[in-house]
């Protein structure tokens, strides 16, 4: 959705050109209608949209489905502040046709069910990507999508350390970096529901300049 009808059709025009389906609307709640009538797949919301917050956008969409929502232009706060509010990506300005697609192709692999691939085990914690569940020992973790993903990223290489250049990319689409405080405050927030924190780590251990490895804390 985009208040702005011709960058809205030069959008729409870019991701059919890269092989997507893609419709617009000018209002917050027109998208969220269009989007729940057609049953869409994602979200593109390009900032500010005129009668609505992104933080009421994401509340009305959360109420009533779970369409992933990538955000265009960032205001104060940034891209962070975006993230933060519940965005499953964001991006400064309007990007080209060929990086918004591959962003929306990137949410939208994020956001669909692991499918086959089997539940990791950690020493007490297991991660099942089937589910997008995580349980430490008996107690499911309440986790928020990008807390997830997160946890799946680091969990996929367990006893390896992943970059934080790696994890940009996966997790948030970032391959060229740009979001640590995002990536350092999803990290902080895992750590406490994992029961540990950054000064006594027992599952996430940082490895300083160069990134985070999941490991069992027994081994």
């Amino acid at each position: 959705m985009d208040a702005d009808h011709g960058a809205r059709r030069r959008t729409v025009d870019g991701l059919l050109a890269q092989g997507l389906g893609a419709s617009g609307a000018a209002t917050g709640l027109a998208g969220v209608e269009q989007a729940l009538q057609e049953a869409c797949d994602l979200l593109v919301v390009a900032l500010p949209v005129p009668d609505l917050t992104l933080g009421q956008l994401l509340a009305m969409l959360r109420a009533v489905g779970n369409i992933p929502v990538l955000a265009q232009g960032a205001g104060r706060g940034g891209v962070a502040a975006l993230l933060d509010l519940g965005a499953d990506d964001a991006v400064e300005g309007r990007p080209s046709p060929p990086e918004l697609a591959a962003r929306v192709r990137a949410v939208l692999r994020r956001a669909r069910p692991g499918g086959g691939e089997e539940p990791i085990r950690v020493g007490g914690l297991l991660v099942d990507p089937a589910r997008r569940e995580a349980v430490m020992g008996r107690r499911p973790l309440d986790l928020s999508r990008k807390e997830f993903d997160l946890l799946h990223a680091l969990a996929r290489r367990r006893g390896r350390v992943a970059s934080r250049r790696e994890l940009l990319a996966e997790v948030w689409a970032q391959p060229f970096g740009g979001g640590d405080r995002t990536l350092d405050v999803h990290l902080c927030w895992l750590r406490r529901k994992l029961g540990e924190s950054g000064t006594t780590p027992r599952y996430l251990l940082t490895v300083r300049g160069v990134g985070v490895r999941l490991v069992d804390p027994e081994a």
